[in-house]
């Protein structure tokens, strides 16, 4: 279900911004004209990733240096481990939207 969480004002290029979709922190981010969301804790010590550091895809946590690319949730190099989770992004009438589905969610 895409839920709107932001206008494309709101979301810089090269910075994070933490936003919400059903309940859940996402940190929403703008790679050029594209946006990715995913996760916002760093699954470290559960840090809003989107506070850290974003250079080209890759969002550094602030709070220990630990590194993911914004387009798959992996840490870089690493694309064999457990990814951050990624949410598909659509950007509508100058509108973000993010599509967010919960287990609960009827198939």
């Amino acid at each position: 279900m895409f839920v709107r969480v932001a206008g494309v004002e709101d979301v810089r290029a090269g910075r994070g911004v933490r936003v919400y979709a059903r309940g859940i922190a996402i940190g929403l981010y703008r790679v050029g004209e594209r946006y990715y969301a995913m996760e916002d804790d760093c699954p470290h010590a559960g840090f809003p990733l989107s506070e850290g550091e974003l250079s080209g895809t890759v969002i550094t946590c602030a709070a220990h240096g630990f590194d993911y690319d914004v387009t798959s949730g992996f840490k870089p190099g690493y694309e064999d481990g457990f990814p951050i989770p990624c949410f598909p992004v659509r950007v509508e009438d100058a509108g973000i939207f993010v599509d967010v589905v919960l287990p609960d969610d009827d198939d």
